[in-house]
């Protein structure tokens, strides 16, 4: 538990940028710890995507005084600074090719390549999970369940759809394989327009759209979210920021940070709060969870053991 609030602590204090703490920190600083500070704060982001040895180099001081600074401004490591410029940087940058020159245009070791995208990974987990509305989790968790109720209807009896496109797909697939363990009528959508039509030919009120908008923002998500809402069914979105065009047609909405050290959105942070849907869900329908796998295992067993006996009577 302790060690929980630790970490929740330490990510509160790691909202604050390099420019906040420069500010906060000023009159605690050295003499030659003001200059470079001052080198920093106009070179801010960008400054920052070089290695600290390269970094002292340029501005004629020590690598040791650029991690003792960054000590003191209260950095874990001078990685941890650079994840959050990297992140400042591509943060405006919808595509990987404009985000390639910032994230991989520094001299990184591959062993540096390793343990930033650790940093990147861990950073995207505790944000996530603070970023989280408690209240908006538990929505989505009942509806993806097949619990609440609209309009006096039961919400929740109908089907569920997943939908995802591009990179968000494996996500979506994953997530759509374990709710059919949980619960029935689940319809994983395939990214065609073809498919999506014929998936949507018989939506209804009491029907639930689960999609994902993570950048490069497409159109499709927004269209087929827009047909289930006009249909009266509900809409679930699954986003990286609060302006993803789908969250104004979403009945509730969950954010996942993506960050990274390379060129491409992280989706460690979209499987854990996945992982944590799940298991919500799981825990929502339980005992009817536990009945269900007690059939599939007994299913699988059937299959596998068929094709065995009929080459032996063969």
């Amino acid at each position: 538990m302790n060690h929980g609030k630790t970490a929740i602590k330490a990510a509160s204090d790691s909202a604050a940028t390099l420019l906040d703490r420069l500010a906060r920190d000023a009159a605690a600083l050295t003499a030659s710890e003001r200059e470079l500070a001052d080198t920093l704060t106009r070179g801010y982001p960008h400054i920052l995507l070089e290695s600290a040895t390269a970094l002292a180099q340029q501005h004629g001081t020590s690598a040791s005084t650029v991690v003792r600074l960054f000590a003191k401004l209260g950095y874990a490591s001078y990685a941890e600074a650079q994840r959050e410029a990297r992140a400042s940087v591509t943060a405006a940058l919808p595509t990987a090719a404009q985000r390639a020159p910032a994230t991989i245009g520094a001299r990184r070791s591959l062993a540096d390549c390793l343990n930033d995208a650790l940093t990147h990974d861990l950073h995207n987990l505790t944000a996530t999970h603070e970023a989280v509305d408690v209240q908006a989790f538990e929505a989505v968790a009942r509806l993806l369940a097949g619990e609440g109720t609209k309009g006096g209807r039961a919400a929740g009896k109908g089907r569920l759809y997943v939908l995802a496109q591009k990179n968000s797909a494996p996500v979506a697939s994953w997530l759509a394989l374990h709710l059919n363990l949980c619960r029935p009528h689940v319809i994983e959508m395939g990214a065609g327009a073809v498919m999506a039509t014929d998936a949507m030919l018989w939506i209804e009120p009491q029907d639930v759209l689960l999609t994902f908008s993570i950048r490069r923002y497409s159109s499709a998500p927004v269209t087929i979210a827009r047909a289930f809402r006009q249909r009266g069914a509900r809409v679930v979105a699954i986003c990286d920021s609060p302006a993803a065009p789908l969250i104004p047609l979403a009945d509730h909405h969950l954010l996942v940070r993506t960050a990274n050290a390379s060129p491409f959105d992280s989706y460690t942070a979209a499987f854990f709060l996945c992982n944590a849907l799940v298991s919500a869900v799981a825990q929502l329908r339980q005992p009817a969870l536990i009945e269900a796998l007690q059939r599939r295992d007994a299913l699988w067993t059937g299959i596998e053991a068929d094709p065995v006996e009929g080459f032996r009577k063969s």
